[in-house]
C-alpha cells in the first residue's frame, strides 16, 4: 500500500493520535517538518480511493477523517496484506538500490527531478547517488545516457541488465536468503507469486532427479521471477546460438515454461528457455557432457602435488577429497564454458576463518588455472578453499566419536563438507555426524526419520519439536565451539607454547611512522635477513605475493608472506604501527605479520594460523596488541589471552 516505511510510520501515527502537530511528528521521525507535509500528500494520494484523509487542523495538527467507512475497512485489509511488501527506503544504500531498479525497468528517459521525488531527497543528494550508480554499470558493459530536457536512462544489454540487478538491487544475506522470502523481494516482485515459482521448480527438480541446496535453489527462484518481471516489461533475452541445451533436460524446461508462461501469461522465448538452462548449470548438479574428466583428474593431481610441494600437506590419497574436488570442478568447468560467474556468499567468511586453507588453495590454484577461461575468480576460490581446508582438517583429526547428530546446511557439499570436518577437528571423541541435509529436507522429517538422532547442527536458525537443535556460523567460530559444550575450552593452554617460538625480540618492530606498505615489508624483511633466516629475494617474492590479492585480514590486521616457503626456519616478524598504514586501495592496518615459513613445517602453519584466527575474531586481543610498546608486551598479551 504504502510505497516504503516512513509513509506507514506518519500514518500510524497520526491514526493513532486525535491529533498530533507536525513538530511532534518530526521529532519522533528525526526529519524535517517540510519533508513531513510532503510525505502526508502523498498518504493522501493513496488515501483518497478509500474514503479517508489526513487534514490539518489549526493550533492541535494532523488528524485521520473516515469519509466511507467500509472503503476504509478495505484500506486497512489491504493494508495490512502488503506488510511484507512495503519496501523500505531508509537507508541511503535503500534509496540508491531503489533508483538504480527505476532505471533499469525504464525504456523511457527519466527527469531527475522525478527521480528525486521518487525516494524524496534533493537534487543533490540524488547526484551522489548517480555518481554512485554511474561506477557500478561499466562492469556490467552498460551506459548512463543523459539527454537535455528529457532526463537519463540505462541502456545496454539485457543480459548485463538482470545481472546488474541481482548483484546490486536484491540483497544476498546468507541465512535470511535462504531461509523464505523478504520484504525487498515481495517488494521488486510485486504481483508475482514466488511461494508459487519456488514450487513449481521444486516439484521439476524432484521429478527429474536433480540435486541442489537451498542457496541454489533459492538463486533458480529469484532467477526465474527475475525473467518474468522482465519479460512482463518487454525486456527480453536475445538469442545465443552457441549455447546447446542439453537433450536430458529439454523436458524439464519445456513442462516448467509450459506452467510458467500459463499461470503468468507470458510468452517464454527460446532465449529465455537457454536462460533457463544455463541457470539451472549454474545451480544445480547438472554438468556438460562436453567437459573433459581427464582433464579433470589431471588438475587434481596437479594440485594436490603442488600442495605437497610447497606445504607438505599430503592430501593426495584422501578419497573424500578426490571426490569432493572431482565434482567441484566439473561444476566449475561447465560455468566457465558458458561464461558464468557465481558469487560467493560466504567469501569474506571463509577468508577470515580459514585463512590457512584459503591462502594455500590460492596460491596453487593461481598457478593451475592460469589461462582463460579457466582462469578462477576469488569466489571460485572461496569454494575450493573449503574442500582443501576440510581435508586439512582431516589430516589432524581422528574419527572416534560418540553423539549422534544431523548436520543442516543450506549453502552446498563445500560448506557442508568444511563444518563437518571443524566439528570433526574439535569434537572428535564427542560427536557423529550420522546425516547431512539441507533446511527444506529437514523440515520434513519427521520422528521416525530422527529416531536414532540426538541432536541437531544447523547453519541457519530454526525450530524442531522432535529434536534439540543448535545454531552455528558454518565457519564454527569459539562462540559456536562453547555453545555446543561446556567442557571444552576455546583456548588451550599449550597453543601459546605451541607458538612462542615463532617470535623473537629481534624479529620485532614498534614504529612511530613509516611511508608506505613497500618501506616497511622491506624493513621487516632486512630483519630476517640479519639472522640469515632468508635470503635477499624473500622481499621480491613477498612484493609478487602481494600484487595477486590482498593480504590483510580485515581493518586492522595483515599477514604478508611470500608464495614459495624460503626460510630456514619458521618466523614471524612482527610490526606495530602507532597510526593505521594504507596497506591497499580501500583498507589500513596497524598490526602486520610477516610470515617466513619453513618448507615441511605443516604443523607449525597450522599452530599459526590458528592463532592469526583468534587475533582476526578478538577486537580486545587486536588492541592489546596495538598498545604493546615492546616486544615483552606483546608476549605478554599473548599469553594473558590464551590462559
Amino acid at each position: 500500500m504504502f510505497p516504503y516505511k516512513r509513509l506507514h510510520e506518519i500514518f500510524d501515527y497520526i491514526s493513532n493520535h486525535h491529533y498530533i502537530s507536525a513538530t511532534k511528528l518530526s521529532t519522533l521521525l528525526h526529519i524535517t517538518e517540510r519533508t513531513i507535509r510532503s510525505d502526508i500528500l502523498a498518504i493522501n494520494d493513496i488515501l483518497k480511493s478509500y474514503g479517508a484523509s489526513i487534514l490539518l487542523k489549526r493550533k492541535a495538527g494532523y488528524y485521520l477523517a473516515i469519509h466511507n467507512q467500509q472503503l476504509y475497512q478495505t484500506f486497512l485489509n489491504n493494508l495490512n496484506q502488503s506488510q511484507k511488501e512495503t519496501l523500505e527506503l531508509d537507508s541511503s544504500e535503500d534509496r540508491m538500490k531503489y533508483i538504480l531498479n527505476t532505471l533499469l525497468y525504464s525504456h523511457d528517459y527519466i527527469l531527475l527531478d522525478d527521480l528525486a521525488d521518487s525516494v524524496f531527497i534533493s537534487k543533490n543528494t540524488l547526484q551522489n547517488y548517480l555518481k554512485t550508480i554511474k561506477a557500478i554499470l561499466p562492469q556490467y558493459a552498460l551506459e548512463y545516457i543523459t539527454k537535455t530536457n528529457h532526463g537519463v536512462k540505462i541502456i545496454g544489454n539485457e543480459d548485463n541488465k538482470r545481472k546488474c540487478l541481482i548483484n546490486n538491487v536484491l540483497s544476498h544475506d546468507f541465512q535470511n536468503y535462504i531461509t523464505g522470502f523478504t520484504k525487498e523481494e515481495y517488494t521488486l516482485f510485486d504481483g508475482i507469486q514466488l511461494d508459487y515459482i519456488k514450487g513449481i521448480v521444486m516439484k521439476y527438480l524432484k521429478k527429474y532427479e536433480i540435486k541442489t541446496d537451498d542457496f541454489n535453489l533459492k538463486n533458480l527462484i529469484i532467477h526465474f521471477a527475475l525473467m518474468i518481471s522482465r519479460i512482463q516489461n518487454d525486456d527480453y533475452i536475445n538469442i545465443d546460438n552457441s549455447i546447446i541445451i542439453s537433450e536430458d533436460m529439454n523436458d524439464f524446461i519445456y513442462y516448467l515454461c509450459l506452467e510458467l508462461s500459463e499461470h503468468f501469461h507470458i510468452t517464454i522465448s527460446e532465449g529465455e528457455k537457454k536462460y533457463i538452462y544455463l541457470h539451472l548449470v549454474a545451480n544445480t548438479h547438472i554438468h556438460s557432457h562436453d567437459i573433459n574428466n581427464e582433464y579433470i583428474q589431471e588438475t587434481i593431481i596437479h594440485l594436490l602435488d603442488m600442495i605437497y610441494c610447497d606445504y607438505h600437506f599430503d592430501l593426495r590419497k584422501d578419497e573424500i577429497l578426490l571426490k569432493d574436488l572431482f565434482n567441484h570442478f566439473k561444476s566449475i568447468l561447465t560455468t566457465k564454458a558458458y561464461s558464468i560467474n557465481k558469487r560467493n556468499p560466504l567469501l569474506n567468511t571463509i577468508k577470515t576463518n580459514f585463512p590457512l586453507a584459503y591462502e594455500i588453495t590460492y596460491t596453487s590454484a593461481s598457478q593451475i588455472f592460469n589461462q582463460e577461461p579457466y582462469i578462477l575468480t576469488e569466489d571460485e576460490i572461496g569454494y575450493v578453499s573449503l574442500h582443501i581446508g576440510a581435508a586439512i582438517e582431516r589430516c589432524f583429526s581422528g574419527m572416534i566419536q560418540r553423539k549422534n547428530a544431523i548436520l543442516i546446511c543450506g549453502s552446498g557439499q563445500a560448506t557442508t563438507r568444511m563444518l563437518e570436518a571443524r566439528l570433526n577437528g574439535f569434537f572428535q571423541d564427542k560427536i557423529k555426524i550420522v546425516n547431512k541435509v539441507s533446511y527444506n529436507e529437514f523440515t520434513s522429517y519427521t520422528p521416525a526419520h530422527l529416531k536414532y538422532v540426538d541432536f541437531a547442527i544447523s547453519t541457519i536458525p530454526l525450530k524442531s519439536d522432535i529434536i534439540p537443535t543448535i545454531t552455528v556460523d558454518f565457519s564454527l567460530n569459539n562462540q559456536d565451539i562453547e555453545a555446543i559444550t561446556k567442557f571444552i575450552s576455546h583456548i588451550s593452554s599449550d597453543k601459546m607454547q605451541k607458538t612462542e617460538k615463532f617470535f623473537e625480540n629481534d624479529l620485532f618492530l614498534r614504529l612511530d611512522h613509516i611511508n608506505n606498505k613497500e618501506s616497511l615489508l622491506q624493513q621487516m624483511c632486512q630483519l630476517l635477513m640479519n639472522k640469515q633466516f632468508v635470503d635477499k629475494d624473500f622481499y621480491e617474492g613477498v612484493m609478487k605475493r602481494e600484487s595477486l590479492a590482498n593480504t590483510n585480514m580485515n581493518e586492522t590486521f595483515a599477514i604478508p608472506h611470500p608464495i614459495e616457503n624460503w626460510s630456514t626456519e619458521t618466523k614471524v616478524v612482527v610490526a606495530i604501527m602507532d597510526k593505521p598504514l594504507l596497506w591497499n586501495k580501500k583498507d589500513s592496518v596497524q598490526i602486520v605479520f610477516l610470515l617466513a615459513i619453513k618448507q615441511g613445517d605443516q604443523l607449525d602453519i597450522e599452530h599459526l594460523y590458528d592463532l592469526f584466527i583468534e587475533i582476526v575474531n578478538n577486537t580486545k586481543l587486536q588492541q592489546s596488541i596495538i598498545h604493546s610498546y615492546s616486544f615483552d608486551d606483546f608476549m605478554k598479551n599473548l599469553y594473558q589471552y590464551f590462559q
